[in-house]
């Protein structure tokens, strides 16, 4: 049995904290043998207070803040060397019941997979060094690479796991709910595409959401809709990016048991992106202009 220790933040009410903690442990039954043998569960009234609480944590611990991380349901991290699950309590009900238990079911499998710190530590391959040397992307431009294409892996894995376990409705449910095309996006994308290093990360941190899908499209009920589903999310991009983009998430037909290995071969897809990026000025004429070099 995984132990749940709840934690709240702000008031709402008892049976909300009960039915999530019934749903947590169900999804642990079903995933059969496991090491997780507690998890701590926070429950905050509000996103902008679990917001406010994320941040303040990063700070304490050093922890980089991604320019275009989301406003998300739930959150999972094990930065004090033990899994942990946070949700916003006003998130979760502004959702349909199958896209909240697909998130909750989500960051289960998160604490399953990836519930210790050597998954929040990734070293840079030694083929992407070669980049740097040779003066095509800085250092911290790679740290930075590297740090978002382990998140989009990480939630390729989940997904995997979850749908081999049968949990398909709920997963379909809430990628495509995470899938829906953002205004912001188009917005940051329009300040990104002038820069290559922030046209370059941008393009790396927007694959998390589709990376989260990609296991669900080889199956033969969803599988077109979820195809379809990440072509829209990207409908702000030039198409011929888009689709690039899309070819990227092959790399998770590969992937095998090692998080760290799995990581490693998709930052061999990255590599090819960053080539890609290069040449983008070209292909993709900005009318102001864009500053050369990552």
């Amino acid at each position: 049995m995984t132990k749940i220790v709840v934690h709240r933040f702000g008031d709402f009410e008892e049976g909300f904290a009960e039915r999530i903690v019934e749903i947590l442990n169900d999804c642990y039954n079903s995933l059969g043998v496991h090491t997780v043998e507690i998890v701590d569960v926070y429950i905050f009234e509000s996103s902008s207070s679990m917001s406010a609480f994320i941040n303040d944590e990063k700070a304490k611990l050093g922890i980089k803040t991604s320019a275009f991380e989301e406003d998300f349901l739930a959150v999972h991290d094990a930065w004090h060397g033990t899994p942990r699950i946070m949700i916003s309590r006003d998130k979760m009900s502004q959702v349909p019941e199958l896209v909240g238990l697909g998130a909750l079911h989500h960051e289960v499998a998160h604490t399953v997979l990836h519930g210790s710190l050597e998954y929040y530590v990734f070293p840079t391959p030694i083929f992407l060094l070669d980049l740097e040397r040779n003066g095509v992307i800085s250092m911290q431009t790679l740290r930075d690479l590297v740090y978002l294409g382990s998140i989009a892996v990480k939630d390729c894995e989940v997904t995997h796991l979850l749908y081999e376990n049968g949990y398909v409705d709920d997963q379909v449910a809430y990628n495509e709910y995470c899938l829906q095309p953002s205004s912001e996006e188009g917005e940051a994308w329009k300040l990104a595409e002038k820069n290559n290093v922030a046209r370059l990360l941008f393009l790396v941190s927007i694959l998390k959401t589709p990376s989260c899908a990609a296991p669900l499209l080889k199956d033969r009920r969803c599988g077109a809709g979820i195809s379809e589903a990440i072509t829209k999310s990207m409908n702000f991009l030039p198409s011929k990016l888009s689709a690039r983009l899309f070819r990227t998430l092959e790399a998770a037909s590969e992937f095998g048991m090692n998080t760290h290995e799995n990581v490693a071969r998709f930052m061999r897809e990255i590599e090819n992106l960053v080539q890609y990026v290069r040449l983008y000025d070209a292909e993709f004429p900005i009318k102001n202009g864009s500053k050369k070099g990552i």
